[in-house]
């Protein structure tokens, strides 16, 4: 039985969840148990964070950044209280994705120094370098926690983008699909910061009082199906934001993330009407509005013991172990890689 600690930072550059997750067995035949989860706020650098992601990409800015994460990563890991700890999977902020350039803002050193274990950081570089999307990078970990006998099931992360994971039933590695569907999160608050000057729609409770303006809905739908007909890992200059503010210029505030959310979650629900059970994570179930729009079926990771605020932490420390074990955490016919007989996964800080 191992200990294995994995963290992320979300879009919303808000905090960095730290979730500890105890690893039974080994390679695929591994089963994983949530544990415990802790935030660190990082309020104090989201504006840094904002400006270096819009593409202000100055070093020392960069250098800063990244180190404060990793002071703030080290601090998350010490809320957890956890003494033995035998492997840390660290993600890192994203503020740049385009493959093949990819970038986890993050300095591991403040976690080495701090704790006695194996420290993994970087986990989308190997991917990347194989001529790979980097993303999606869950999907292997999503077969770990949630995959079914009878039944076939789609994991859906309501992120800054959607991404979705399809299980089917008693599948094997191979038979997972996984893909970036459309933005998200990313774009709702958008509209939010833009109009209203607030960080989001707090439980979707604006889209809830919003009319959805059909002229938009349909025009919308197409810019995201757009998205997901192109089949790559969505990045950077993929919101939609500046696109739907301009669009919706004319169109009250309620009604333009009424429209919006409303184009997302049913764009999802018709995505995953084929597998029978949807799950649900990510910030983005707090939207009561979006979840009326995926769907009535749709049923947070909860469920399965993976609160949804810590399946995207739980997932790096799955795929921590899974590489310590010697298994390529990305899947060739998900991100594009190449084939490899080298294990694909992530860079060791330590020791």
């Amino acid at each position: 039985m191992r200990s294995v600690i994995g963290t992320m930072t979300g879009t919303s550059m808000d905090g960095i969840d730290a979730v500890a997750t105890v690893i039974e067995g080994q390679g695929l035949s591994m089963n994983a148990t949530f544990r415990k989860i802790a935030t660190e706020p990082i309020d104090n650098i989201q504006d840094q964070l904002r400006f270096i992601a819009s593409g202000n990409r100055c070093a020392d800015e960069m250098t800063s950044a990244a180190f404060h994460l990793g002071q703030s990563t080290a601090i998350a890991i010490t809320k957890l209280g956890i003494s033995d700890i035998d492997l840390i999977a660290l993600h890192g902020q994203t503020v740049f994705h385009e493959p093949p350039s990819s970038v986890q803002l993050l300095n591991p050193e403040p976690v080495v120094e701090r704790f006695n274990c194996v420290v993994l950081t970087d986990p989308r570089a190997a991917d990347l370098q194989l001529g790979g999307q980097g993303a999606p990078i869950t999907p292997l970990a999503d077969w770990i926690m949630f995959r079914q006998q009878s039944k076939s099931v789609a994991v859906v992360n309501l992120g800054g983008f959607c991404n979705i994971t399809i299980l089917p039933s008693n599948g094997e590695p191979r038979d997972i699909l996984g893909f970036d569907l459309c933005c998200c999160n990313l774009l709702l608050d958008a509209i939010a910061r833009d109009r209203l000057g607030i960080p989001f729609d707090q439980d979707g409770n604006l889209a809830t009082s919003g009319t959805v303006d059909e002229p938009l809905l349909f025009k919308l739908k197409s810019k995201i199906k757009e998205q997901h007909d192109q089949h790559r890992s969505l990045g950077s200059s993929d919101d939609l934001g500046l696109w739907v503010l301009d669009q919706g210029a004319g169109i009250q505030t309620n009604d333009l993330l009424a429209t919006a959310t409303h184009a997302i979650g049913s764009y999802i629900c018709q995505t995953v009407q084929g597998a029978d059970q949807v799950l649900v994570a990510g910030g983005g179930v707090q939207n009561t509005a979006l979840l009326l729009a995926i769907g009535e079926s749709a049923q947070k990771t909860d469920r399965y013991g993976v609160p949804t605020q810590a399946r995207e932490a739980m997932a790096m420390a799955i795929l921590g172990a899974l590489a310590t074990d010697g298994v390529s955490i990305t899947l060739p016919h998900i991100t594009g890689r190449q084939e490899t007989d080298s294990v694909v996964g992530w860079t060791q800080a330590s020791p």
